[in-house]
């Protein structure tokens, strides 16, 4: 699910009491600094940063990853001190020079973020940190209906459930639901493993009783019956839980994809030490365990777990997610050439589907 839907809608359940840390004199900066950033994804975090450090926080909003990098453009590296970025697109910034590698040193709270959700790149640098994560390509399913628990797209198309799977009308999700089950790993596939993908995706629809445009109707075909298993993520999985419908979530034994987004120092930032100060406290434990209440996603850092309540723990099935980290396989870009025959593959697969 694309993260920016569930803002407004979890922006409105209320803060988290959390202890909070006195002010200490050597906390303080001063001064200002300047952010680009999703509107309302991190406005709840800005006034205990702003009280700890004295840094008055100036937000620019932006609608999409390129918008933002236009206006870092557009105003000059040396302007903007902070980008938030998601997968695949920090890999543009840093080919363009937008943003600069991290300095870990200045950043104790990445010390606890999950290791598996950290993005080194081939240089053996940090760019960005990774304040927020969800995970695609799951299986939602009603176990009532299937009469035992999922765990591979193996077993969903095994055969038995012919007729009663439903499946979302994404090119990109289909493709890596598809390639993920043939063992292949998120990246570039050569002519073969194309081929390979598109003869099992045409397999796969056979068993196939709907395709729904959003997860919303996945939620309504699952709890009608008129399907057993659908494609889902994870925060749409818990939308769906959430309306009080019996379904389970499968994290597939094949992999899953994922995605991720966070703070970026901008190139030539004119506030660095307040820019560190920032990406630290967006990771510290006592931000990160309002996430789930805040926007409806899993904390980033390990020590942020031993702070959420029970009850979240169970919504957000936290226990099962972080013994699944291994599994993931993030995002990114892969051209236009890739998306396009992405889309060439699912559509054919769409009308080839024996009604």
């Amino acid at each position: 699910m694309k993260k920016r839907s569930l803002l407004l809608s979890l922006s409105m359940l209320g803060l988290m009491l959390l202890p909070q840390t006195s002010v200490q004199a050597d906390d303080q900066i001063g001064g200002e600094i300047n952010i680009l950033s999703w509107g309302n994804y991190i406005d709840f975090a800005l006034p205990d940063f702003e009280k700890k450090h004295g840094v008055k926080v100036n937000i620019d909003y932006y609608a999409d990853e390129q918008e933002a990098m236009n206006k870092i453009r557009a105003a000059g590296v040396g302007t903007h001190d902070i980008v938030f970025l998601g997968a695949g697109f920090e890999d543009i910034a840093i080919k363009q020079r937008l943003i600069q590698p991290l300095d870990e040193s200045q950043i104790p709270a990445m010390a606890d973020v999950f290791p598996q959700v950290k993005k080194v790149k081939d240089d053996g640098k940090l760019y960005c940190g990774t304040y927020s994560f969800g995970l695609n390509s799951l299986i939602a399913y009603d176990p009532a209906k299937t009469g035992g628990k999922i765990t591979s797209w193996k077993d969903v198309y095994s055969g038995k459930y012919k007729d009663r799977i439903g499946k979302i009308d994404k090119s990109s999700e289909q493709v890596w639901r598809t390639a993920l089950s043939l063992g292949y790993k998120y990246g570039p596939l050569t002519d073969e493993e194309w081929k390979a993908v598109d003869a099992k995706l045409l397999e796969n629809m056979q068993q196939v009783r709907t395709v729904y445009a959003h997860n919303d109707q996945m939620a309504q075909l699952l709890g009608s019956g008129e399907i057993w298993i659908g494609d889902s993520d994870d925060g749409s999985f818990r939308q769906a839980k959430a309306k009080g419908l019996a379904i389970e979530l499968a994290y597939p034994e094949e992999g899953m994809t994922a995605w991720y987004d966070g703070p970026c120092i901008v190139s030539e930032a004119p506030n660095q030490k307040a820019a560190y100060a920032f990406i630290n406290h967006m990771l510290s434990p006592e931000i990160q365990a309002r996430l789930p209440k805040e926007l409806g996603y899993a904390p980033a850092n390990s020590k942020a777990i031993p702070m959420l309540d029970e009850q979240t723990k169970k919504d957000m099935d936290i226990d099962a997610l972080v013994a699944n980290l291994d599994k993931i396989q993030f995002q990114y870009n892969l051209g236009a050439d890739f998306e396009k025959r992405g889309i060439e593959l699912w559509e054919k697969a769409k009308t080839t589907k024996v009604q």
